[in-house]
């Protein structure tokens, strides 16, 4: 995308605002299937149930991100109009079918068939998919209890590589998803991608004139992860916030030869 990191700092912060409303919106529908969700024996669990979704609210969740995209970057907007009148209720049934599965051949060769830019209509079905990420991870509070105290390289709710963390108030570190929301407990000292827990062998790479934030790195596997003290900050943003402010932590550690590693489908 054609951003400044300012500008798109920005925009994320009017995504996130409109999702809030999306999220509310969706308070009163369930979208997984408790038994379903009950004989899962390996994570993570979203990417193995089959959510249920409205279409008409994905829909319109998807219109109001295009209504944005066009107000914040004018540019975009005939490109936008091309895409929104050619996208049928098939689309929208697929683009959440793919947006969950992020199946980044899928939306290269739509784009490519629609004459659009390749990254907007996947920017647009994932984001209009966050929503049922998070209320799924809700309801599967429960059953993902079973995942606690294993290692997954990633969300043992949604697959997201992991590689964000918060010190809790209580001072306790929990990983944490930028897309579902989902929160688990490490171990302080120790590496989200391999389990590591060798003290010797994962460092902490501080941040210079800022005492909230500081990079676990594995010598071992060479993975980081990016952690942010919230007991020093006035105001905690949401994972998905504190992820895109935080962009600045992987450009560090990737310069430093570190790297985020893709969790399996499941564990």
């Amino acid at each position: 995308m054609n951003f400044l990191n300012k500008e798109y700092e920005q925009l994320e912060e009017k995504i996130h605002s409109l999702a809030q409303n999306w999220r509310k919106s969706l308070e009163g529908d369930t979208v997984t299937d408790s038994e379903e969700a009950s004989s899962l024996k390996q994570f993570p669990a979203i990417p193995q149930l089959t959510l249920s979704f409205d279409i008409n609210k994905y829909e319109s969740f998807i219109k109001e991100l295009f209504s944005l995209l066009k107000e914040s970057q004018p540019s975009l907007e005939k490109e936008i109009d091309s895409l929104e009148n050619s996208l049928t209720e098939d689309d929208f049934r697929n683009w959440f079918r793919h947006g969950l599965g992020i199946n980044d051949f899928y939306f290269a060769q739509f784009a490519k068939e629609r004459g659009v830019s390749e990254w907007l209509p996947f920017f647009a079905a994932e984001h209009a998919l966050r929503p049922y990420l998070q209320k799924a991870a809700s309801e599967l509070a429960e059953v993902l209890k079973k995942a606690e105290g294993e290692n997954h390289c990633g969300c043992p709710s949604c697959g997201e590589p992991a590689r964000l963390a918060v010190i809790n108030k209580s001072g306790k570190k929990e990983m944490t998803c930028p897309r579902c929301f989902y929160s688990w407990e490490e171990k302080k000292i120790s590496c989200a991608h391999c389990g590591n827990d060798e003290p010797k062998t994962i460092q902490i790479l501080k941040i210079e004139k800022d005492e909230t934030a500081e990079i676990h790195v594995c010598s071992k596997c060479k993975g980081y992860t990016k952690v942010i003290d919230s007991r020093k900050m006035i105001k905690v943003d949401s994972p998905q916030l504190m992820d895109i402010k935080s962009i600045h932590l992987d450009y560090i550690a990737q310069e430093n030869g570190y790297g985020i590693h893709e969790a399996d489908s499941t564990h």
